[in-house]
């Protein structure tokens, strides 16, 4: 069950359903009417954001019969921070008259928006606004090492496969690339009003401003330098 939580003004949350005679014989509170008055609970406990809860002790449907009005209310709302679960006690009312009651237990999670590929991306694809969809997810399924913002992610380019709907780790995206493995790129070297230019095979993928490992094709010699351009790196002045 999700929903946006909302702030409300009462001592405990009351859910009310009015019935018609003539549509139905009975009230009926399911799973998802225990939940929304549970996070309308969390709400009232100064909790923001949007949760999702699941159930896992208590009871969480009642059929009413013949109800002509119905609510539930929660009370005594006990939160495990550490752990994400709660308890809560639940009292059904119909009519006027308590008729049921029932002590919940369960889990919570905050969902929260990110941005992920709405269709397969494959390597080297330059990632835009048009190729990202908003999603909800629970927080804790996004780790340290996900992109989530759509600010962050267009620009980049793939580095691997993309799948579509699926959480985007930072190593399987970066700059663009300028430079690939293999292509004979232009090395140039400046000190004290000297330029000096010669041909170099990059070792190594670079985007602009990396440091890629290169090997003069002349001299067979390794060394470090920046990508300044498509096909242009410049030697480290050491």
């Amino acid at each position: 069950m999700l929903l946006k939580l909302s702030k409300i003004f009462f001592p405990v949350i009351l859910l009310t359903v009015m019935c018609s005679s003539r549509l139905a014989a009975a009230a009926v509170f399911d799973e998802n009417d225990m939940a929304a008055a549970v996070i309308d609970e969390f709400a009232e406990q100064g909790v923001e954001g949007t949760l999702e809860v699941e159930f896992f002790g208590g009871k969480t449907k009642f059929v009413l019969p013949d109800a002509q009005r119905a609510r539930i209310m929660i009370f005594n709302l006990k939160v495990d921070e550490a752990q994400n679960k709660f308890t809560a006690e639940a009292e059904i009312f119909a009519d006027g008259k308590q008729v049921e009651q029932t002590q919940l237990s369960g889990r919570y999670f905050l969902i929260v928006r990110a941005y992920v590929p709405h269709a397969t991306l494959e390597k080297g694809t330059l990632i835009t606004e048009d190729d990202l969809k908003e999603i909800s997810i629970r927080a804790n399924r996004i780790r340290d090492n996900n992109i989530v913002d759509k600010d962050k992610l267009v620009g980049l380019q793939a580095r691997k496969t993309l799948k579509e709907g699926r959480l985007i780790a930072e190593r399987d995206v970066g700059e663009k690339l300028v430079i690939r493995k293999g292509d004979i790129v232009t090395a140039v070297y400046k000190s004290k009003g000297l330029q000096i230019t010669s041909k170099a095979e990059a070792l190594e993928d670079g985007a602009k401003g990396q440091r890629i490992e290169v090997e003069n094709t002349k001299s067979g010699k390794k060394f470090m330098a920046k990508v300044a351009d498509s096909g242009v790196v410049e030697i480290d002045n050491e």
